[in-house]
């Protein structure tokens, strides 16, 4: 479901009210290409592909977590607008997250290459 005049595919009520996308589709939207590197030398490989990863890297404390939020590459709040939304602690986790399993995907294209 593409919005004209955003380069967004899914709106927060895509996502919430109309079950058209799901988490990670939503939140993936908002991963910029820089914010993919910055993940992987902030935790590095080994941390995003630990056997414990739950899917959810919530073997990664979640004050790490927090601690990356602050840095140039997240959304905009401009961007967030876009989407219908807006900047919390939480969103911005769950971007940073959406960025670490892009990382792993990364990671095994290159390994089974």
């Amino acid at each position: 479901m593409t919005h004209p005049a955003t380069p967004f595919f899914y709106t927060r009520k895509d996502y919430i009210q109309n079950n058209a996308c799901t988490h990670e589709q939503y939140y993936r939207q908002l991963v910029k290409p820089g914010l993919v590197e910055i993940v992987k030398g902030y935790f590095g490989m080994e941390a995003l592909m630990n056997p414990r990863n739950d899917g959810h890297f919530n073997h990664i404390s979640l004050k790490k977590w927090d601690r990356l939020t602050y840095n140039n590459h997240m959304p905009t709040r401009a961007e967030w607008e876009l989407v219908g939304d807006f900047p919390t602690q939480a969103g911005l986790v769950c971007v940073l997250k959406a960025a670490a399993r892009m990382a792993v995907e990364q990671e095994k294209d290159i390994v089974n290459v």
